[in-house]
């Protein structure tokens, strides 16, 4: 039962994802990628305290635990800097490109187990990262696409951008996991303590280097699209980062991160239920890049 929890978690935060990554796209055009991660964070933190409270939970860990300090290191690595690269790769890729890369981010999790941990790539795990690699080129050097407004060509800068992104998320997963299966913390204090410690981090880096885009933030807050931003934030960050926490509690990072990563087929359904096209040429790199999943983690 508990593995079902754990699945079912995960797939519901990719779709979440999914959601919030449209939504994004369409009401962020006056926030810069790092104020856009202010506000979410500023939004989510409280959401998510409140719950914390309303189901009973103690509050975040005692600073002598080693589990609070791998989670704040998490959430700065995966939020922090993870996030405000995946906003400013969104920008500049639009939401098709840029939720696709993340496919990136379990080979490039057992590449970072492979040289912190010192575990060893089989040649199945080494195929599979190709496989995974080879469907994001196969979709991304296609000439025309239709599944979902995309910019006509790809810029470096956001590859470059949502590369980073995949390799904070993968990242902060494993230390997430590591916090969560060797310490007592449960599932939304968690969350609670990545995401307060990104947003904490992000507000101290406006307030010291970029001042100005700080003060900034809540005039163009004003000018954006309220409901969409507030309905992304509540089901990409509050929802999504809480389901997150819940699936990696409860299977196993591989498996969980394979999951999570689903949130393109969610992309596809999507644009399919809007009317849009959906070329061949997409929808088999898409495949081809989860079946280098399946075979990375689901061996």
């Amino acid at each position: 039962m508990t593995l079902l929890i754990g699945q079912l978690a995960a797939l519901s935060a990719a779709l979440f994802w999914a959601l919030a990554t449209l939504l994004y796209n369409r009401s962020s055009l006056h926030l810069s990628a790092a104020q856009l991660n202010l506000v979410k964070g500023m939004v989510a933190c409280p959401l998510l305290l409140i719950s914390l409270l309303l189901f009973g939970h103690q509050l975040p860990l005692d600073p002598s635990s080693p589990a609070l300090w791998l989670l704040l290191l998490s959430g700065v690595i995966g939020i922090t800097i993870g996030d405000t690269c995946y906003f400013a790769a969104l920008r500049r890729l639009g939401p098709w490109h840029t939720i696709l890369l993340e496919y990136l981010a379990p080979p490039l999790a057992a590449v970072i187990a492979w040289v912190f941990l010192g575990e060893i790539l089989t040649l199945l795990e080494i195929i599979a990262a190709f496989t995974v690699i080879a469907g994001v080129i196969f979709v991304l050097t296609e000439k025309r696409m239709t599944s979902v407004e995309v910019p006509g060509q790809l810029s470096r800068s956001g590859l470059a951008f949502a590369v980073t992104a995949a390799w904070c998320q993968a990242s902060g997963l494993v230390m997430a996991f590591h916090a969560l299966q060797s310490f007592e913390v449960n599932a939304m204090q968690a969350a609670l303590i990545r995401l307060g410690g990104g947003t904490l981090a992000l507000t101290a880096g406006l307030l010291i280097f970029a001042p100005r885009l700080f003060k900034s933030t809540w005039g163009q807050v004003r000018k954006t699209r309220v409901l969409p931003l507030m309905s992304a934030i509540f089901m990409g960050t509050f929802l999504a980062i809480w389901l997150q926490q819940i699936a990696i509690a409860y299977v196993t990072p591989g498996i969980a991160q394979t999951l999570l990563a689903t949130a393109p087929l969610f992309m596809i359904a999507i644009n399919m239920l809007y009317g849009r096209g959906v070329s061949a040429r997409a929808l088999t790199g898409t495949l081809l890049a989860l079946l280098g999943i399946a075979l990375l983690f689901l061996r």
